[in-house]
């Protein structure tokens, strides 16, 4: 058994979820009815909003899960793993796709019309699946050295992808955010410091988008320190965070009013028009997430229970 805690706007509760193995990731069908949770050697679960329950879905795969993503009409999902697997998922079966790259997959996301996925990971590899064909293809482009995390603009232009910019890792020069039309990939953000990308959101509902990209910056002494970049396309701003524990993950509510962040030994954020401020979690476990629930009046987020040692690599 493992912990998933659940917050509701007012207080988080902890529920024990069926997991032998370390859960990655979360994502909701956009009715909110149901969520997939994805994590190490396969292990996937189905999350029933209406009676807060868990089952165990059988995969059949021994890879370690990273990221999971419904199609926008809810009648699919694509979970991405390890040694470049993806993993489709029809609401009754798991169906392994031909793997065309060897690297590790973190993150997946829909473009908004669903007509197809982009699959992001490891020495730059950004992958396009086609809804209509069931096919993979590696888009060529500018070329990062970790892609973390990835979320379409709401418009359908583009996706914004995180990069981890390492300054030791060579040629060509470390960005932090790029940008994929679904055929090519361009970097657009550089970076000076040693940045991680971990988690990208775009702020729904509002008249001109914007997103903010959660970064955590590494120095040589060992430390971190979070800040936020806000992009709009045409615009970026950073924002220092002022928090001690490592942050893992931030994500819009779903009515665009605040970010939640959440963090190593329970952190829990809200930030608005009027800053930070702390949440209590009531418990000392790395979080990760956030996961709102979408299109219900009263969205509950769910994070997961990190590893216990550091976990930069979400």
């Amino acid at each position: 058994m493992t912990k998933i805690y659940v917050y509701d706007g007012a207080a988080v509760r902890a529920l024990d979820a069926p997991a032998a193995r370390p859960l990655r990731y979360a994502a909701w069908r956009r009715d909110g009815a149901a969520a997939l949770l994805a994590g190490n050697r396969g292990q996937v679960l189905r999350f029933d909003a209406s009676a807060s329950a868990f089952s165990v879905l059988d995969a059949e795969s021994a890879h370690n899960l990273r990221g999971v993503a419904w199609s926008p009409d809810g009648a699919q999902a694509l979970l991405v793993g390890n040694r470049g697997a993806v993993l489709h998922y029809d609401g009754r079966r798991f169906a392994e796709l031909p793997a065309v790259t060897a690297e590790n997959l973190r993150r997946v996301a829909w473009s908004p019309d669903g007509g197809c996925a982009l699959i992001v990971g490891n020495a730059g590899c950004v992958l396009r699946f086609d809804a209509a064909t069931g096919a993979l293809q590696q888009l060529p482009g500018d070329r990062a050295h970790t892609m973390r995390s990835i979320a379409w603009r709401p418009d359908g232009a583009y996706a914004l992808i995180g990069g981890y910019a390492s300054k030791n890792a060579g040629y060509p020069p470390p960005h932090v955010l790029y940008r994929c039309d679904g055929r090519y990939t361009q970097g657009i953000v550089t970076t000076d410091d040693e940045d991680d990308a971990i988690a990208i959101d775009w702020q729904p509902g509002a008249k001109t988008p914007r997103a903010v990209a959660l970064v955590a910056s590494y120095h040589q002494h060992g430390g971190v320190a979070n800040k936020l970049i806000e992009y709009t396309g045409a615009a970026i701003r950073y924002d220092a965070v002022e928090a001690q524990p490592a942050l893992l993950g931030a994500a819009w509510h779903p009515d665009g009013s605040h970010l939640l962040l959440c963090g190593e030994r329970g952190a829990l954020m809200r930030h608005d028009a009027a800053g930070f401020h702390s949440i209590a979690s009531g418990t000392t476990d790395n979080l990760v997430g956030p996961f709102w629930q979408p299109n219900t009046k009263s969205p509950v987020a769910l994070l997961l229970k990190g590893p216990d040692e550091k976990v930069y690599t979400i």
